[in-house]
């Protein structure tokens, strides 16, 4: 992991974001001056957080749990998704 980047790490016991806060969450990041981040998987049982230093972000897309497969999905439509509300266009339904 790289410390100047940013790094969230997905776990069902993770803050919950609605799309637009999400958005909001990533504009904020932009004004940091952060430019890339970094999106880590937990397993079913979710990520050790034993292993992990303090101070990770942590995020969850649900209380279920899903295939890693439906995780990069569902994530990667929720960055489109926030970013089309960042810019203003027309594709989330304000």
């Amino acid at each position: 992991m790289n410390t100047s980047e940013l790094n969230i790490f997905l776990d069902q016991n993770g803050e919950r974001q609605t799309s637009k806060g999400l958005a909001l969450w990533f504009e904020k990041q932009m004004s940091y001056g952060i430019s890339r981040a970094n999106f880590f998987i937990g397993g079913a049982y979710g990520i050790d957080k034993s292993i992990l230093p303090s101070g990770i972000q942590y995020l969850s897309l649900s209380e279920m749990t899903f295939t890693h497969q439906m995780v990069r999905l569902f994530l990667l439509e929720q960055i489109y998704r926030a970013f089309t509300i960042i810019r203003g266009e027309p594709y989330h339904n304000y």
